[in-house]
């Protein structure tokens, strides 16, 4: 049995492949081939009855783009104050915890 590279498609890869060549094809032909003989004498479109032809015709609506506008960031430089060697807080006597009464 030869090792399968990287580089070569599975046969999974083939038949998906050769499936999707002969979908595009039959798509081509049927567009190709589609007609109204029924509706060509009329005054009316022809096309506006079939979701194929509505489709086939339609023209693609054009939509500016937005573009969000930039955040503006604000750069502020805060003066530093000196390092705290010890803690601010004053806790009184009379709020320490009691010792646990002992059993």
């Amino acid at each position: 049995m030869k090792p399968l590279r990287q580089s070569e498609p599975s046969r999974l890869q083939q038949c998906m492949a050769v499936l999707f060549v002969l979908l595009m094809v039959g798509f081509g032909f049927v567009q190709a081939v589609h007609v109204h003989d029924a509706l060509a004498g009329q005054s009316s479109s022809p096309a506006s009855h079939c979701s194929l032809c509505v489709v086939a015709h339609h023209a693609a609506a054009v939509v500016p783009v937005s573009v969000a506008p930039m955040p503006v960031t604000e750069v502020a430089v805060l003066a530093q104050s000196d390092p705290q060697p010890e803690s601010r807080q004053q806790v009184g006597a009379t709020f320490i915890r009691p010792p646990p009464p002992s059993l």
